[in-house]
């Protein structure tokens, strides 16, 4: 995927968040050469959410892209932010947002707490 379709990917996922009324705290935040793409705040929740997306379904459904591999490094960047925030919170969780280009039209499906520590 180029950098352009992520960015459009990462757009589309920011803006649905923020019709859920979740509030973005960063964007592709980088801790120790790893990324998390939006850190957000639901209700008292810090929220960590990995977007992935794609035109076609060779590959299989995106979701399965964040492989254990992928949750680990989302899980220390995770903590490093939380080492560094200036602010403490009392739960968090990890979403996943799918982004699916069809027909044109840019699709967006969240799965809250797609996977856990």
């Amino acid at each position: 995927m180029s950098r352009k379709a992520g960015d459009r990917y990462e757009k589309a996922a920011r803006q649905f968040l923020e019709a859920k009324q979740y509030q973005v705290l960063e964007t592709n935040y980088r801790y120790s050469r790893k990324e998390i793409d939006l850190i957000c705040v639901d209700g008292d929740e810090l929220v960590f959410v990995e977007v992935k997306g794609g035109r076609s379904q060779r590959f299989g459904d995106p979701v399965y892209r964040v492989d254990q591999r992928k949750q680990e490094a989302i899980i220390e960047t995770a903590q490093g932010y939380l080492t560094e925030a200036k602010r403490s919170y009392s739960a968090y969780r990890f979403d996943v947002v799918l982004v699916r280009e069809e027909k044109g039209r840019l699709l967006v499906e969240h799965r809250p707490a797609a996977f856990t520590l």
